[in-house]
Formats: C-alpha cells, sequence, structure tokens
C-alpha cells in the first residue's frame, strides 16, 4: 500500500485521499479473503498526520463452539495519528507526544507514504476475539464430541443440580 504522494502532502494543511483495494498487510495473524478496501484520507498538521476513513474486509475464522470456518465481514471508521517518520527506525515507534498519548504510527518509506502499518493495526483491532458461525450454534457434545449442528447424538444428557453433583461422585 505505498502511494507516491509524499510531495502533494508535504506542505501543511495538504489533504489527500486515497482509494484503497489491496491485499491484507501480513503480520494480523488472522486470514483474510479477498482485498482489505475503503478509503483513507490524510491531514498534514504540521509535525503530525491525521488519518482517519473507512475500511472493509472479510476474516476467516473458526467458530468458537464447533470450529468450523466462517467468514466474518469487518467494516468500520478510524481515526488515528500518524507522523513523517521512517517506517524502518526504530526510534519512531517509541516517541511518545507531549500529551502523553500513544506514540504516532510512522508512514514513510523512502519517498513514498506507506499505509500498510496503519491499515495492519486497525484490521488487529478490530478483528473480534472469538466469533459464532451462527448465533445459535450448538458446539460439540461435551461426552462424545459430535458437532450437534450436523447430527443429534444418543447421549444421555441428564441434568444434575450443581449442588449435587458432589453427592453423585460418591455413588460411582
Amino acid at each position: 500500500m505505498r502511494y507516491e504522494i509524499r510531495h502533494q502532502l508535504s506542505p501543511r494543511d495538504a489533504e489527500i485521499t486515497v482509494e484503497i483495494d489491496a491485499p491484507v498487510p501480513i503480520g494480523t495473524d488472522v486470514e483474510f479473503v479477498g482485498n482489505v478496501t475503503g478509503h483513507i484520507t490524510l491531514h498534514n498538521m504540521g509535525g503530525q498526520v491525521a488519518a482517519w476513513g473507512h475500511l472493509e474486509a472479510t476474516a476467516l475464522m473458526k467458530c468458537g463452539r464447533c470450529l468450523s470456518e466462517h467468514e466474518v465481514p469487518l467494516s468500520f471508521d478510524f481515526s488515528e495519528t500518524c507522523s513523517f517518520e521512517q517506517i524502518d527506525e526504530p526510534l519512531a515507534y517509541t516517541q511518545v507526544a507531549a500529551d502523553d498519548e500513544n506514540a504516532a504510527i510512522p508512514l514513510l518509506d523512502g519517498d513514498t507514504v506507506d499505509l500498510s502499518e496503519l491499515v495492519r493495526q486497525r484490521l488487529v483491532l478490530h478483528t473480534p476475539p472469538r466469533s459464532l458461525c451462527q448465533p445459535d450454534c450448538k458446539g460439540f457434545c461435551p461426552h462424545c464430541g459430535t458437532n450437534l449442528n450436523v447430527e443429534e447424538c444418543e447421549c444421555e444428557t441428564e441434568e444434575i443440580d450443581p449442588r449435587l453433583a458432589p453427592l453423585r461422585e460418591l455413588l460411582q
């Protein structure tokens, strides 16, 4: 996601909108289907760059109950502070703003503006930690391991009051 827009964005108060339609940046630890799409507006505020926009992507995740793979659409707006620092410069990530906010995300890769790290971080933050393949997913049978969404098992489903469970162990 490299763009030759540094010269257009260099003057103070310069603003440019970039359309995004590219593969998801590596390092998200989640598999995605298709490209990430959307738009990002960059506004030069002097020492920092304000970035805001809208992104959409589709994550391929495993259900938290039955482990089946399913697609999770992501669509979100964001607003972030970036800086005209080189991405490969280690100190660019550790410099903290004067008002103790988080460090701004560096944007420069040589003479190009690279939005990969900005997009990667936004996707990681907006990907849910778990998801369900369907709201009423039944999951697995705790006794035999059958996927209850596919078939019913023949296990006994005797309900025992949890307060009396220790007494049942005495009978075994």
